[in-house]
């Protein structure tokens, strides 16, 4: 089906089904048979409706989740206004929320949106990603979070958040899920109390499926799918004082992600195209063929993480006191060609180029929180923070289809080879209190001081190859600081209705680039820095339509972003880049509702639209310095998702559900160059099940990407070409989940 076809079938489905919802709306009388239920959050570090909450927040509940079928950012990207995903493996993950991203994933650099699991912050770039399973809800912050979550926060936060052991009863679930591509999911969660004060959980998530893109030239299948996830609990609730022990580990084992040359950039003007589908890959695939690669590198991606916190809180009369200790070690090694194409018969420069990485990082930290009131009005969180984390990271770059090992000597000295070893050491306090001025205004006033060190040390080998050009060895460290204050005036004229006004600072530290190609550039980075001021409206009809709605306008400051390019217009090929782009700014509205027309009936969606640019921004060394007026990287400027839940009873009990989702991603930017533009692509979904009558057994069989868009999820320039990673096809199946309960 043609793209604007497909676009006009659904919309007209969904659109006519609001219009039907509404005529049926006019006519229900019963106001008490629709009730929508209450969604709780703790995006302020404490327990609060999420109408009440002046801060905008995407939640995705449980349920959500599971029907939906998320296993991971990819999924998230499209449902939450202004954030977006591009894998360019798995384990470099580039997270961009209202404009603010990085894609420099060297040891000595962080994201600008902070990803946190169960209150952990998870600070590299390969262990962002954490498979999501057995997940309560999953909070998405926009705008910068600078004084409760502080680190890295420019752009916003993630906050995951797993279910917790049932002290009440025992009960269980195991679920089962097939599907094309030889797909077959098996998971599992069974919790409990242990004693009168004591509870368990123990729950296991694994995902295999085969490859659907065929490498002509190894003639085996690529983007595949193998994880394991294992995660244990035990809570020990009494009644002054609670402790969560949690334990996590995650596995990843899969084949290359299918680096595809193609064509894109900005249609009706030929001057912006990029250069055509490199002749080898064509001659074996045809142009931009997304079922196809011809990458001669037999490329893997394996990463293994595991963790351990203790969640303490002390109640007493004057409040409440909570510690998170947490212990993470993520190891994460992949080798991929870059090019996307065969070695022969390309001229030299477009031989494969191959990428191999191994990254280990080592995590400490350690929060505390006081929790309190002050009289009636007043409530308060303060609190303190520390983290010290090291990374080791190694990479090789050659253009030999194959490397022994990734060395100093691995082909006799000529593989291009760098070695980073990063220690970092932060800590941070911070408060903010809530004052209710009247029952219908409250001030909030919040800040965080932050202090960051990082010390590094650099070795590098220049082989014959054009990314690292100086043999060199040397140490460098520095540090950062900023405090990031935030003001907010709510107004509540009634029960229904929340307004409010921010204004808020974020902060990223500085860092040191990767892969310096000579001593000269592993000078400090500068930090990055943001002001956002932000008109937000939170409404509440009657229980059955909630409104979300937010206007705002952020300034940033140094951008740290990273390039691969020529450094002298003579230059035949590019080495990479980092640096502070100058000044940008953002400025958009964002609006989400959901409408219980009846109690079988509900409709969902959310708009997000922004317009970004870059200041005064001159990038030395590129072939496209002036950036002033261009949009920012990976900010797509309209995005929108409309869903339709129905639910229909059984007579004999039970329930029939049908649930479609309709996910629309503009075009945007994915490297600094005109032609590096990503597609806009549009996504159908829809899911049919059946639920017995106890609720404990649920068959469903469900679709993503029902229409088989072909659309991109990251690219990237080499030379004068574009290289991408394509999202997966259309995939269905079935799905059977039951559930128990102890005796």
């Amino acid at each position: 089906m043609q793209e604007s076809s497909f676009r006009r079938l659904s919309l007209f489905v969904l659109t006519s089904a609001m219009a039907y919802a509404t005529g049926l709306a006019a006519q229900m009388r019963e106001e008490g048979l629709v009730i929508l239920e209450e969604v709780v959050v703790t995006a302020q570090r404490r327990l609060e409706n999420l109408q009440e909450v002046p801060i905008a927040v995407t939640a995705l509940t449980q349920k959500g989740i599971e029907d939906a079928d998320i296993h991971d950012l990819t999924d998230i990207a499209t449902r939450v206004p202004g954030l977006t995903f591009s894998p360019f493996s798995p384990g470099q993950n580039i997270v961009a929320l209202r404009g603010a991203s990085s894609n420099d994933d060297g040891a000595g650099t962080d994201n600008s949106i902070a990803v946190f699991m169960d209150d952990v912050y998870l600070g590299r770039v390969s262990n962002i990603n954490p498979e999501m399973f057995d997940i309560e809800r999953i909070e998405v912050l926009r705008g910068p979070q600078g004084t409760l979550y502080g680190k890295n926060t420019i752009g916003g936060a993630i906050n995951v958040v797993s279910t917790r052991p049932n002290l009440d009863e025992a009960v269980g679930k195991l679920r089962v899920n097939l599907g094309n591509y030889s797909r077959r999911d098996f998971a599992g969660l069974i919790t409990g109390p242990l004693s009168d004060d004591w509870a368990g959980k123990l729950s296991f998530s694994t995902r295999k499926r085969d490859g659907w893109v065929n490498n002509v030239v190894l003639d085996k299948k690529l983007k595949d799918d193998d994880t394991l996830a294992l995660r244990g609990q035990l809570l020990r609730s009494g009644a002054n004082f609670e402790a969560l022990l949690s334990a996590d580990f995650n596995r990843l084992d899969v084949e290359d992600m299918a680096r595809i040359p193609i064509n894109t950039g900005e249609s009706g003007d030929p001057a912006f195209w990029a250069a055509p589908v490199p002749g080898g890959y064509t001659d074996r695939c045809g142009a931009g063929n997304p079922d196809c690669s011809a990458n001669p590198v037999d490329g893997y991606a394996k990463r293994e993480a595991w963790g351990l916190s203790a969640r303490l809180s002390w109640t007493v009369a004057a409040g409440e006191l909570i510690s998170i200790t947490a212990y993470r070690e993520n190891e994460a090694d992949w080798n991929m060609d870059s090019t996307g194409t065969p070695v022969s018969p390309l001229p030299p420069l477009f031989n494969q180029i191959n990428d191999d990485i191994f990254d280990q990082t080592e995590q400490f930290s350690q929060e505390l929180r006081w929790l309190a009131s002050i009289g009636p009005r007043l409530n308060y969180v303060a609190g303190l923070w520390f983290l010290r984390e090291k990374t080791d990271r190694t990479e090789c770059f050659d253009n030999d289809v194959e490397v022994s090992d990734c060395t100093p000597n691995a082909d006799a000295g000529l593989t291009d080879w760098y070695n980073q070893v990063n220690k970092t050491t932060s800590y941070a306090a911070f408060g903010q209190f809530d004052w209710d001025i009247s029952e219908q205004w409250t001030l909030t006033l919040g800040g965080r001081y932050s202090y960051e060190r990082k010390k590094i040390d650099n070795d590098a080998n220049a082989g014959d190859f054009v990314v690292i050009n100086q043999t060199f060895s040397n140490s460098a460290k520095e540090s950062w600081s900023a405090f990031t204050p935030r003001a907010s005036l709510a107004y509540r004229p009634n029960e229904t209705v929340n307004l409010y006004a921010t204004v808020a600072k974020g902060f990223k530290s500085g860092g040191f680039p990767a892969a310096p190609q000579g001593i000269e550039f592993t000078q400090p980075l500068d930090q990055e820095e943001a002001l956002n001021y932000e008109l937000g409206l939170k409404m509440n009809w009657n229980d059955r339509f909630r409104l979300q709605a937010a206007a705002f306008h952020t300034e940033y400051e140094s951008l740290q972003i990273q390039t691969f390019g020529p450094l002298t217009p003579a230059a035949a090929f590019g080495t990479f880049q980092t640096f502070n782009a100058g000044d940008a700014q953002v400025q958009g509205v964002e609006i989400e509702a959901i409408y219980a027309v009846t109690d079988r009936l509900t409709l969902s969606g959310f708009y997000g639209f922004q317009n970004s640019e870059f200041g005064d921004t001159s990038i030395p060394g590129t072939a496209f310095p002036d950036q002033s007026g261009q949009d920012l990287i990976r900010a797509p400027e309209n995005k929108y998702n409309l869903n339709l839940d129905y639910v229909h009873p059984l007579p004999t009990g039970g329930e029939v559900a049908v649930q479609l989702s309709y996910r629309y991603t503009d075009d945007q930017r994915g490297e600094l160059e005109p032609w590096a533009v990503q597609p806009k692509f549009d996504l159908l979904d829809a899911r049919v099940s059946w639920t017995n009558a106890d609720d404990t057994l649920e068959i469903a069989a469900w679709g993503k990407n029902l229409a088989d868009e072909e659309h991109v999820i990251h690219l990237y320039t080499i030379a004068s070409s574009v290289v991408s990673v394509f999202g997966n096809p259309r995939m269905y199946g079935v799905s059977a989940t039951y559930r128990f309960q102890g005796s």
